[in-house]
């Protein structure tokens, strides 16, 4: 029997027409990207819209699409569109959706079929919601991928930061935390805080902390001047964490946006 691997091969192929496709690569069918964030502050009721926005707009591209859905409560001041309105647009290659919390809960509990007509795209999903209601439907957290905390340098916030991510934890223990301090911009005292936080969170619930940076929420002419990291915040397809609920998401959203996408105006003939 010939030791040749090239002689090998040859011959099998002559043997069968068979042989000869085996070295031919099989096609790999990859899911989409869809990754779904959110921003919290327990120091700023009422900001997570302007927080959501904002932080969505710094990764949002014209390659892949990225969606603001806010959850809404029946019992506040909310847009009548919820549910049922068309995406508004806010800001290039940004659009955002509403529901309420009842819709956001029968949408991930109904009966699981078909997301979507058609190949479902990759995008990023940023969910708008005010903690303090997220007693209406706490699996909201098991959606998640990336949770930011904007907290201030202080005891009491910190506190309460370290309270949200045991809760989220509890419900989601593949949810990953990023951590962006309420102020001016101090970089090395940032540092020295997250450091020993992270020592805390890491030594009692055993997580990894990222730190994206900075942000005055109190100087409006300085809002978002501070140099924040949110390359961070990009998909990572390595870290990729598939769920059966957050491509749900992402179809109904698709279905939304194809439903309300205007007609291309009909050619009329000369």
């Amino acid at each position: 029997m010939t030791d040749d691997p090239k002689k090998l091969v040859r011959g099998l192929k002559d043997i069968s027409s068979l042989f000869g496709e085996i070295s031919h690569e099989v096609p790999v069918h990859r899911p989409p990207e869809v990754q779904v964030l959110s921003v919290s502050s327990p120091d700023h009721e009422g900001d997570s819209l302007l927080l959501n926005t904002f932080f969505a707009s710094q990764i949002a591209s014209q390659e892949k699409p990225c969606t603001l859905l806010s959850i809404l409560s029946r019992q506040g001041k909310v847009s009548p569109k919820a549910g049922s309105g068309a995406p508004e647009s806010f800001g290039e290659h940004l659009q955002r959706h509403c529901l309420y919390w009842d819709e956001l809960r029968n949408l991930m509990t109904a009966p699981s079929s078909p997301p979507s007509e058609g190949v479902l795209q990759s995008r990023d999903i940023f969910l708008d919601f005010e903690y303090r209601y997220l007693l209406h439907f706490d699996q909201t957290l098991c959606l998640l991928d990336k949770w930011v905390l904007l907290l201030k340098p202080i005891p009491e916030s910190l506190t309460e930061g370290y309270k949200m991510m045991k809760t989220g934890l509890a419900l989601n223990a593949q949810l990953e935390f990023y951590i962006v301090l309420s102020g001016k911009t101090e970089e090395s005292k940032g540092k020295v805080i997250l450091e020993q936080f992270s020592n805390f969170v890491s030594k009692h619930l055993n997580i990894r902390l990222e730190w994206l940076g900075w942000m005055d929420l109190a100087d409006p002419a300085r809002h978002f001047s501070s140099a924040l990291h949110t390359e961070l915040l990009r998909h990572q397809s390595w870290n990729a964490k598939l769920s059966l609920q957050k491509f749900v998401l992402a179809g109904w959203i698709e279905s939304w946006e194809r439903d309300f996408q205007p007609a291309m105006p009909t050619k009329v003939p000369r």
